[in-house]
């Protein structure tokens, strides 16, 4: 059945070929004609411009003050996709069509926009805008102020965004200003105060050495004590091994007194009491300087050991000064420490802003179009037309003669059988 049916179909067309043959080049011939007596020809006047990121030109990757800054003054993100759509902004069209008078031509907003068409090169940054139109050198007029107006644009965007930039950064580099004078002067007060860091580091110091020196001589006096204790031990056990009386024999006539007294209450010759012995105990001088030499050593003993604990109250009553010193130090420090890094902090803070505020000066003033896009292919005159193209209308021709063709053909069978059928 479906051999049939094919087979059916290709007798249709074959049935009705010159009706196919002749609607083709009906067509055919239409589409001649209006290429060559009706369409006017249009020639294409290309501009080629080159684009950058205007924050990678003007902005840089930081952090701190700074990279608040960049992010804070950052120009609007454009990329080629955004450049090809600002090329048919509204204003940019106007001011083409005021520079060169276009209205006069009867071209309108809308009528140009059409003749716009743009493009990119790819893997490139290069943007492409392509002008049709029938003029040769009002095409490429056109395509040149296109380019030269949308240069205009971007600049002016840019310098209108600087100038919002420079506002604002002047504001707050006044701010900042301010904040910083307010904190040299907390800091100039801070120095003023008495018992400053280096005064209370010198007191510590000193104290450090006072106590050095006394502990110094506290080992002095406790080995003097120990020697005193050692010569008094000594001493002791040498008077409990000497007597504290001698006894001495001598002879009675070695006593003049006692010999003159015995002598006159006896009554008897001096020579008899010549040989009378007579003992008599005396003091060891021995023991006696002995132990006048303890009691020497117990009264030294006794001045060392009150000089070592007068020593020992100085280290402590110097210990507590320097600990008391210490704290105040180190509070001190931690309030110069605080005060430093604010003076930092607000002296880092105005730098960044001037700093940020002459670049945007700079720029404001400089072409920042020209660093963002500029033009690196100016439009020519063309010399031979881009359109109308003959080949593809009358190819276009051919597919539309066919395709009515065939249809015509299949609908005249269709409507003779439909005829046969409503007979029978």
């Amino acid at each position: 059945m479906e051999e049939i049916s094919l087979r059916e179909l290709i007798e249709i067309l074959l049935k009705r070929k010159k009706i196919i043959s002749g609607i083709t080049a009906f067509f055919i011939i239409c589409a001649v004609v209006v290429s060559l007596f009706v369409l006017d020809p249009v020639y294409e006047a290309k501009t080629i411009l080159m684009t950058s990121d205007i924050n990678k030109v003007m902005n840089k990757d930081t952090s701190g003050v700074d990279g608040i800054l960049d992010t804070i003054n950052q120009y609007p993100q454009m990329n080629v996709q955004t450049y090809k759509e600002q090329v048919n902004n509204p204003h940019i069209i106007d001011e083409v069509i005021k520079k060169l008078e276009l209205d006069k031509l009867n071209i309108n907003r809308r009528s140009l926009q059409n003749m716009i068409s743009l493009d990119n090169v790819k893997d490139t940054n290069l943007i492409t805008i392509t002008i049709e139109y029938s003029d040769p050198e009002m095409a490429a007029k056109i395509a040149n102020s296109i380019g030269e107006e949308f240069t205009k644009f971007v600049s002016n965007n840019a310098k209108k965004q600087a100038t919002k930039s420079e506002g604002y950064v002047k504001e707050q580099l006044e701010q900042e200003k301010s904040k910083l004078n307010d904190t040299l002067v907390e800091y100039k007060k801070f120095l003023q105060k008495p018992e400053g860091t280096q005064e209370l580091s010198k007191e510590v110091n000193s104290k450090l050495d006072i106590i050095t020196k006394y502990k110094a001589k506290l080992i002095d006096v406790e080995v003097e004590e120990k020697k005193a204790l050692a010569k008094l031990s000594k001493s002791k056990e040498i008077l409990n091994s000497t007597p504290e009386k001698i006894e001495l024999k001598k002879s009675l006539a070695d006593n003049t007194e006692m010999f003159n007294t015995i002598k006159d209450s006896l009554g008897q010759g001096s020579k008899e009491l010549y040989e009378v012995n007579v003992t008599e105990e005396i003091l060891n001088s021995n023991y006696m300087s002995m132990k006048n030499s303890i009691n020497n050593l117990e009264t030294y003993l006794a001045t060392v050991k009150a000089e070592k604990v007068n020593v020992k109250e100085k280290i402590g009553k110097t210990q507590r000064e320097l600990e008391s010193l210490q704290i105040k130090l180190a509070e001190r420090q931690h309030e110069e420490r605080i005060i430093n890094e604010k003076v930092k902090f607000a002296q880092n803070t105005y730098d960044s802003f001037l700093k940020k505020y002459e670049e945007i000066r700079i720029a404001k003033t400089s072409a920042i179009g020209d660093a963002a896009i500029s033009i690196v292919s100016d439009a020519v005159i063309p010399m031979e037309p881009a359109g109308p193209n003959k080949k593809l209308n009358v190819a276009i021709a051919i597919v539309l003669g066919l395709m009515i063709g065939v249809f015509v053909a299949f609908f005249m069978e269709y409507w003779k059988e439909s005829e046969k059928e409503l007979v029978k």
